[in-house]
């Protein structure tokens, strides 16, 4: 069972999205948290497999509930329902964590199927490019510039042995620069990094084909 977390700003709004879901067999809705403010920590608590983000009336409340959900369970999917595809609004969605966005209507009979194949990874977006925000000092924590080139192989989608292969260096060189990336981001996996390297614009990503026999 996925465990499903709603964030809203309103329970009326709460309840419609979770009546959606209900008839998703693999769901098990564990609750409503109120975005209208912080709630890093009750997201944390609730340890959900799966985020969903209602719109909202505010853009900018909106973004910053994406981030702390990002922050507070980096392996969780996220999926932002919304009235408006714009592609630059989606941009600042995606950049602030989101793993998908489904649109609005009124009757999203869909909605958990469309969530349930976000989640087996059988859904792919790319997001039009967001406004790059200044880099500062503090954002690369440190990094190479060889652990900041594996990084964007990896938000990328490339394997370690694809990343060898590309740089001309072992699978074991790669190893160890990730596991050094890992421990200066504070993070613990390749999902957990390539999050941190679009929400702080690390990286610019440049879509390329993943060699399947890497």
């Amino acid at each position: 069972m996925m465990r499903v977390l709603i964030v809203a700003d309103n329970g009326l709004t709460a309840e419609g999205i979770r009546r959606e879901l209900r008839h998703t067999p693999t769901f098990e809705i564990v609750g409503f948290v109120d975005g209208r403010g912080s709630c890093g920590h009750t997201i944390r608590m609730a340890a959900p497999d799966v985020v969903v983000v209602d719109e909202m009336d505010s853009g900018s409340q909106v973004l910053a509930r994406i981030r702390e959900a990002r922050q507070a369970v980096a392996p969780a999917k996220l999926v932002l329902i919304t009235a408006s595809m714009d592609p630059s609004w989606l941009a600042e969605a995606a950049a602030a964590g989101i793993d998908a966005a489904v649109t609005k209507s009124p009757n999203p009979s869909g909605l958990g199927a469309l969530i349930r194949h976000v989640v087996a990874g059988q859904v792919f977006h790319a997001f039009a490019a967001a406004p790059r925000a200044a880099r500062s000092s503090d954002n690369d924590a440190g990094l190479t510039e060889r652990e900041l080139e594996i990084l964007r192989h990896v938000a990328a989608g490339l394997s370690n042995g694809r990343i060898a292969k590309k740089l001309w260096v072992s699978e074991q060189t790669v190893k160890f620069h990730l596991s050094n990336t890992y421990r200066k981001l504070g993070v613990s996996n390749r999902t957990e990094a390539s999050h941190y390297a679009h929400v702080r614009h690390l990286v610019e990503i440049y879509p390329e084909p993943v060699d399947a026999a890497a």
